[in-house]
């Protein structure tokens, strides 16, 4: 069981924003990460790398706290440990994705990707280098999905916040420390607070050494788990 708890907390929205997983400015990318989290009184810290390859191929290498291999398909994910060769695939009905790197990628869409949602802009207003836009939901998920509302600062994303449909906040989210690449400015910093009943969590996510439209290593292209180690398959 400690295999598959590591990176479980990765794919707590895996059902939710789904579009974004289709960026279509970027071809390749690597970039490492670091991945704080806390929930109550358990913290845990993950370091790996990311490689996206469009329209929706993520693989990730986490390093830290252990060295493990996410791939991300259509249809679930394979986890596999190269150390311990043992390998897990979550089988899905829906795309798995991970929430965290969708949020980095969201930028290249001026809307967020909200509208390949069904999301609608109800308003939205300037403040001299900033602009507030707020999003309605859609009518056919209004009892799932809240409102949406993105604030950008000199064309830059600063601050999102998503709500529950009765209004009250899920979620805050706030970018810094961007980088400038073929037209859109990529956060390097997100610290997202989510809001669960009565308590909260806290992700922070920090980027570096990114790497647009390279060739990745034949490693990373050629990968597959070992024919030799055993996957079991788990219905998520």
């Amino acid at each position: 069981m400690k295999y598959k708890l590591v990176v479980f907390s990765f794919f707590i929205l895996f059902n939710t924003f789904n579009s974004f997983a289709y960026s279509q400015s970027l071809q390749n990318l690597q970039i490492e990460f670091e991945r704080f989290y806390k929930e109550k009184n358990r913290e845990e810290i993950i370091e790996g790398t990311i490689y996206y390859h469009a329209p929706g191929s993520v693989i990730v290498i986490v390093e830290k706290p252990i060295n493990q291999w996410i791939v991300f398909g259509k249809y679930g994910m394979d986890i596999y440990y190269p150390v311990e060769r043992k390998a897990f695939r979550f089988i899905t009905q829906n795309p798995v994705l991970l929430p965290f790197f969708q949020a980095f990628l969201g930028v290249v869409k001026k809307d967020y990707g909200l509208m390949d949602i069904g999301y609608t802009l109800s308003y939205h207003k300037k403040r001299e280098d900033t602009l507030f836009t707020h999003w309605a939901s859609p009518k056919q998920l209004s009892k799932v999905l809240g409102d949406f509302t993105l604030v950008y600062v000199s064309n830059k994303i600063d601050y999102a916040e998503f709500k529950n449909p009765d209004g009250t906040i899920m979620s805050k989210s706030f970018y810094s420390n961007h980088i400038y690449h073929d037209t859109n400015y990529f956060p390097l910093e997100i610290i997202t607070v989510r809001y669960i009943q009565t308590d909260s969590t806290i992700e922070k996510i920090t980027y570096s050494n990114p790497q647009f439209n390279i060739e990745f290593s034949k490693e990373v292209i050629d990968f597959k788990i070992p024919p030799d180690v055993g996957v079991e398959e788990i219905e998520w």
